[in-house]
């Protein structure tokens, strides 16, 4: 009878724990759902209203295709009235930094205000997207620069000797297998790669010189792939002055000639607590964990990039 008694206790117990759970769901799904309907009938009652805009680009960058869509979106908001870009990037792939560039470069030319403001890191492709800013904060602590391009490829041709593996390969031409993990480059094929890269590094570098107040021949010391603190940054000419997001903020409103109470958006937009828990992941994007998946992802990609390699080594 007393094991019996016992036996109950616990299933009631589990049956407590299984509500309450439940029931901060339930709530969560409730209070998310109100935030929708509201953000909804804001729109469709028209009750815009003039703000600013905080874009954040944090973590690498492999992927504009998100952040694409959403300075699409700004570009068809008419009521707001700036934009503070906020970096903490190693950077990334060569490409979706420079269409990140180019459509911050787009906003510009059509008149809106780009404030840029670095946190921990903004280097490489970091440092590449904030060119795009008419003025960048940097905190003096804040590394930055590494201003470069750099191709990595496994190779594992002595591995697989040693397990007994070969790879045969058909080819339409001498250089559709460069970078093959199978085998040893041959020089030729350094010295074409050599070549992608030294253009893909001359795009770099025209694109800081057209956009900040230094001649190539000072840039040039300087952009050998090297990071810098913020405040050597700026001794240099690559950043335009020391301050934290709080002053970039200050500026962009004195900027826009906007009131302190300037309502604020955020880009991404701020996940609801129920797409947290279905999206662990969305809170610790800048994890080591994932920080160390992304930098074994560049190791395997093929490709060009605009990276701090120490960031993923």
């Amino acid at each position: 009878m007393e094991t019996q008694k016992s036996g109950m206790s616990r299933f009631t117990k589990v049956l407590i724990l299984m509500f309450i759970v439940a029931a901060i769901v339930f709530f969560s799904m409730i209070k998310s759902i109100a935030v929708m309907v509201s953000h909804l009938s804001d729109e469709a009652s028209g009750e815009k209203r003039d703000h600013l805009t905080v874009l954040r680009i944090e973590g690498p960058i492999f992927d504009a295709t998100s952040t694409l869509a959403i300075l699409g979106r700004i570009e068809k908001d008419k009521h707001c009235r700036g934009i503070l870009l906020r970096i903490d990037s190693p950077g990334g792939a060569v490409g979706a930094s420079q269409e990140i560039f180019s459509a911050l470069k787009r906003l510009r030319a059509l008149g809106l205000p780009v404030v840029v403001s670095y946190g921990n890191i903004a280097a490489s492709g970091g440092y590449y997207i904030s060119l795009a800013g008419e003025k960048i904060f940097s905190n003096p602590g804040t590394l930055t620069g590494s201003i470069g391009v750099i191709m990595q490829f496994p190779e594992a041709e002595k591995l697989l000797d040693k397990i007994g593996v070969s790879l045969q390969t058909v080819k339409s031409g001498a250089l559709k297998d460069v970078g093959s993990p199978a085998r040893k480059p041959t020089p030729a094929e350094l010295q074409y790669l050599q070549g992608v890269i030294n253009d893909t590094y001359a795009q770099f570098l025209d694109d800081v010189v057209a956009n900040r107040p230094i001649s190539m021949d000072s840039l040039k010391p300087i952009a050998d792939g090297r990071v810098l603190t913020g405040r050597q940054a700026l001794k240099k000419g690559l950043v335009d002055t020391l301050g934290g997001f709080d002053d970039a903020k200050r500026y962009l409103i004195t900027r826009t000639k906007m009131t302190d109470d300037i309502p604020w958006t955020q880009e991404p937009k701020p996940k609801s607590r129920m797409e947290k828990i279905l999206d662990p992941e969305s809170e610790s994007e800048s994890s080591t964990l994932l920080h160390w998946v992304a930098g074994v992802k560049q190791e395997l990609t093929p490709g060009a990039f605009f990276i701090w390699p120490s960031f993923s080594n």
